[in-house]
Parts: structure tokens; sequence; C-alpha cells
């Protein structure tokens, strides 16, 4: 049977940080999928969506979001190898999250005084849930909509 008017959920996400939009690909990241990432300009990181933090290591946070999706924000793996004091996340697993909370704290001056990069990857860790459409690139500021989740029937 065709699912012609078949009703596909949709979820806004927005940029977690003020920066400079980053191809997934680009980024070199392994552990999200359909997504995108950003090289931070300061060290603020927002969710991107509402969910619930279903996992918490040094360097994500998973977020679990309405229709099953799991959604990963993601530090870039110098940044995780370098000094915990140069980030600092303020979620713990169980907290209920809404668009735009305060996610974590980078030092952005002392990750690239490091020769690290800063970069915040955002993506599906359950790929067959949905897609992700990114709608915006180039220079994006926390809380534009930057992408739209749509999830799978």
């Amino acid at each position: 049977m065709m699912k012609l008017f078949q009703r596909k959920h949709q979820i806004k996400l927005v940029a977690p940080v003020n920066g400079m939009y980053v191809d997934l690909r680009q980024a070199g990241e392994t552990k999200v999928q359909s997504g995108f990432a950003i090289e931070p300009m300061e060290g603020e990181i927002h969710a991107p969506l509402a969910g619930t933090v279903t996992q918490l290591t040094k360097q994500s946070v998973t977020l679990e979001a309405d229709f099953g999706c799991e959604y990963v924000v993601q530090l870039g793996q110098p940044v995780a190898d370098l000094d915990d004091q140069l980030f600092d996340w303020h979620v713990a697993v169980g907290d209920q999250l809404s668009v735009n909370d305060a996610l974590a704290m980078l030092d952005v001056n002392a990750i690239h005084a490091a020769d690290a990069s800063a970069i915040v990857s955002c993506g599906l860790s359950n790929q067959a849930a949905a897609d992700v459409e990114v709608e915006k690139t180039g220079l994006v500021s926390q809380g534009d909509q930057l992408a739209t989740l749509k999830v799978r029937s």
C-alpha cells in the first residue's frame, strides 16, 4: 500500500554555538552520521533540540528526542584528549533539556593554543530513524534554525 499521505514528523535543529558551519564529512566524525558540525567562535555550547540526556561521555552527550531519535552532540576528538579543565559539561544523565539549554563550556582560545580543533559535531546516532536536512551554512549564530530532522515512520 502506498504511503502517499503519510505524515512525516519534523524536529527543528538550532545551531548550538556561534561559529562557522562545517560539513560533517570534512569534520572527520565517525560517531555521528547525518548532521552538521560547527567550528565555534566562543565556548558556550547549547542544546540543538529538546530531549532527555541518555548518555554522557568525556567527548559527547546523547539526547533522546521525540519519536525515539537519538541525537549526539560531540566535541572533536582532539578536544576530548586535552586537559579536562578546557571543557566542562553542564548536564547529567536523566536531565530533561529544552532547545538552547546550556550543555557545555569550552575554552576555545586554550584549545586553539594547544593546536587542537574545537569543532562541535551534531548528528543522529540511529540513522535509520530519521534524516537531517541542513538548511543554513556559512556563519551561524547560536539559536539559528540550522536544519530539520525528518523522522521516518
